[in-house]
């Protein structure tokens, strides 16, 4: 089989508007960051690659065929001409027309290269869970105050940043894409993130200022932290805009003792 698996036009990537963007203030990297993306790299680039339709490995196949990858995003492996065209639109997520270019951004060793690719993956996860997060934390927010919102998953960004579970060979993750919010204030991060871990200080500056400039009624201001190290500061639009939120908080979380405590989603439910 030849390169030839690109199928139709390229997706046109959606830009949003200035009025929803992330304006992120401080990104840096944990001291285990190397070692935690190698090792998720590592085990994703020694795995023999399966045909993202059927499943096949280069050993199932007849006739001296091999898997070759999308010539569009370099990545996704496919066993025939016939399994990629299959695959472009129907396959999960609306069909690879609509992943193509998420898993070139992370490549066949699922590793994120460029500041603009992490920017990229970030925002895509936090677009994906908004919707939970944005009510949560503004409904958190009416009874501490001021504070942020802290999203943390025990996979790396690149991992939660592709469009379903399945990983550049086409295999499927080992376990759910689970995100942990928590709303929390300034003093609360002091005593517990950085007490936790020391390194998590190294924000501290970026993350207070947003927090004591932030419009409550039309922003949120957000920490993410992955598995890979990576650390953002940022404050994002509210979607849905606050009175909406107010009211969805109060309808999901008021008397529930979990809404005290961490809000745990499902990436690949929400």
């Amino acid at each position: 089989m030849a390169e030839e698996q690109s199928v139709g036009p390229p997706p046109l990537a959606r830009t949003p508007s200035p009025s929803q963007q992330i304006r992120w203030a401080r990104t840096m990297e944990l001291g285990y960051a190397s070692s935690a993306e190698s090792s998720a790299a590592s085990r994703t680039a020694a795995t023999e690659p399966l045909c993202f339709r059927c499943g096949k490995s280069t050993g199932e196949l007849s006739g001296g065929a091999k898997i070759s990858r999308c010539s569009r995003c370099g990545t996704v492996p496919y066993c025939s001409r016939e399994c990629q065209v299959a695959d472009w639109k129907s396959g999960p997520g609306g069909g690879h027309k609509h992943c193509c270019a998420a898993y070139k951004r992370v490549g066949a060793d699922l590793k994120l290269k460029t500041e603009d690719d992490q920017r990229r993956a970030r925002e895509d996860v936090f677009r994906r869970i908004r919707f939970y997060a944005c009510p949560y934390g503004v409904f958190r927010g009416m009874t501490l105050g001021r504070g942020f919102l802290f999203v943390q998953s025990p996979m790396t960004l690149a991992e939660l940043s592709l469009p379903i579970p399945k990983l550049p060979c086409g295999r499927s993750m080992s376990g759910p894409r689970a995100v942990l919010l928590h709303f929390l204030t300034l003093g609360e991060y002091d005593q517990e993130l950085c007490r936790d871990d020391f390194e998590m200080a190294g924000c501290r500056a970026e993350l207070k200022e947003a927090i004591e400039s932030y419009n409550e009624r039309v922003e949120i201001v957000v920490l993410m932290r992955f598995r890979c190290g990576h650390i953002a500061v940022g404050v994002s639009p509210l979607v849905p805009e606050y009175g909406v939120c107010a009211s969805l908080g109060k309808d999901y979380y008021e008397g529930q003792k979990a809404a005290e405590g961490a809000l745990q989603l499902n990436l690949d439910d929400v």
